[in-house]
């Protein structure tokens, strides 16, 4: 039997490190998180591909442009381009538009950043058939709109901790509550650590991942406390230190297995998904090893240490 309860220490200070590392080496190497799209604002054109229109000639336009634009495959049958541009660069192609007002004007385009991208795309990859040119959606968010998102991710994120919190309170006890919470704010910050660390940039997908990971591990957590109450029965809870590591070492087959298999159906779309599903796969394949790893590491130890705690007073 593997007595988890004699490492709570250790692997609590471990998890300290950790994100305090992952968010140290974000903020003096990155000068912190990367933000997508969504929350940052920017330019967003889904153009339809064809032969002369590909995703290769599209990165080269834009590379030309000088102009830091994310070039993925989409639509239903991978027949479109999805383009991010970011805020910083679609001022620059504001200012750019109105530094060619007049040609623009000349053949009945607004002085915009979309509408120059348009314009020189039309005079570039459709230059030969610009009847090819289909934009299927073109749109800019700007940076009010970011800041709501951001706000709101926040918010969705706090009332998912607060409902998940209440149900655990109603169903165990306070202390289990307190464990639980604990474990979901330490996924959600190793998760953010590491997101900062490799650079995925933040967005709605990435937000949606994370609110996944709080449903997994809780769920995780919640049969390990059932386990733990199964044992304790009418137990003095004095001996709780070992009902927890009999309650870990029983349902760990059942935890890895769940775990590996989730595991396995997250990285195959990471690999075979495309690239729009990459950094929402990513953020749960890192979150699912994380989820794993408290509810046995985290939320247990906390019920252990709140116990005791409880008796010495």
């Amino acid at each position: 039997m593997i007595p988890f309860m004699k490492f709570k220490w250790f692997s609590l200070t471990l998890s300290i490190l950790v994100f305090a590392g992952t968010f140290y080496y974000t903020e003096t190497h990155f000068g912190g998180f990367k933000k997508g799209l969504d929350f940052a604002g920017g330019i967003k054109i889904e153009i339809r591909l064809t032969k002369d229109i590909t995703i290769e000639k599209l990165r080269e336009f834009f590379k030309k442009m000088q102009v830091d634009a994310i070039v993925q495959q989409a639509g239903k049958d991978g027949n479109d381009a999805k383009i991010e541009i970011g805020n910083e660069d679609a001022i620059k192609l504001d200012k750019e538009a109105e530094k060619h007002r007049s040609e623009l004007e000349k053949e009945g385009f607004s002085i915009n950043s979309i509408d120059y991208i348009k314009y020189k795309m039309l005079h570039t990859l459709g230059k030969e058939h610009p009847e090819e040119l289909d934009f299927v959606d073109a749109s800019k968010v700007g940076p009010t709109v970011g800041k709501y998102l951001r706000e709101s991710a926040v918010k969705l994120l706090l009332v998912a901790l607060a409902l998940i919190t209440a149900y655990v309170a109603f169903r165990f006890q306070l202390k289990y509550a307190a464990g639980a919470t604990l474990a979901l704010l330490h996924d959600l910050a190793l998760t953010l650590g590491f997101i900062g660390y490799f650079q995925i940039p933040l967005s709605i997908p990435v937000v949606a991942a994370l609110l996944t990971i709080l449903g997994y591990s809780i769920n995780d957590t919640i049969v390990v406390y059932d386990r733990i109450r199964e044992n304790l029965g009418n137990k003095d809870e004095v001996y709780l230190d070992k009902v927890v590591d009999r309650s870990i070492n029983e349902s760990l087959s059942r935890t890895i297995i769940t775990s590996l298999t989730t595991l396995i159906s997250v990285v195959a779309v990471y690999f075979y998904g495309g690239e729009g599903l990459n950094d929402m796969a990513a953020v749960l394949i890192i979150g699912i090893i994380i989820g794993t790893y408290s509810s046995s590491f985290i939320a247990s130890p906390v019920v252990v240490i709140w116990n005791r705690i409880a008796y010495r007073s």
